[in-house]
């Protein structure tokens, strides 16, 4: 019965030449393979964060009322924060995260997985929280939208791991070493 859901049809769409142009362009930098896998992964994004929630008030993806601020605005509360406090927010964070509730009700996995864990990160990253890759037991962000502290201290609580920061040579990578499953 799966197998039947997920076999491939083809549709015809009509889209705007601007439109168009950009999804070649997304191809041509290679964002995606081709026009249909970025429509079907559009689509699919669309449905899982129900885009289609919009009011006057914001647009709300699932739970999550979206609002569009300047990212110095967060740096600037992180800012006033020591290193420890912002693992601690983080921790706190991680624990009421609805990404471990949305993995088992909707995917039925348990976060504390190999499984979960790939689909947290998944789903992180698709919230716009940086490109998350794991990776010979390191978890690396590219792009990182909060501080490394409150990162570690949220993917420990989220994901039932004890992490370590690990250096790197740019800002714009957070590498975090997994030292021990919970």
């Amino acid at each position: 019965m799966a197998e039947e859901q997920d076999r491939k049809k083809i549709i015809s769409v009509t889209m705007s030449q601007s439109l168009v142009a950009r999804i070649d362009e997304l191809v041509r930098d290679r964002v995606g393979r081709s026009r249909a896998q970025i429509i079907e992964d559009a689509v699919r994004w669309f449905l899982e964060f129900t885009v289609h929630k919009w009011n006057e008030r914001g647009i709300y993806v699932n739970e999550f009322r979206v609002a569009f601020e300047p990212e110095s605005l967060t740096s600037l509360f992180f800012a006033g924060l020591t290193p420890r406090d912002q693992y601690e927010l983080g921790q706190t964070a991680g624990t009421q995260s609805p990404v471990a509730d949305a993995i088992r009700l909707f995917h039925s996995k348990d976060v504390h997985t190999p499984e979960g864990r790939a689909l947290a990160l998944q789903m992180l990253q698709g919230q716009g929280w940086g490109a998350m890759k794991l990776h010979n037991g390191l978890i690396v962000i590219g792009s990182p939208f909060y501080p490394p502290h409150f990162l570690q201290g949220y993917l420990e609580a989220l994901l039932g791991l004890k992490l370590e920061l690990v250096d790197t040579n740019v800002k714009e990578n957070v590498a975090l070493r997994i030292i021990e499953q919970q």
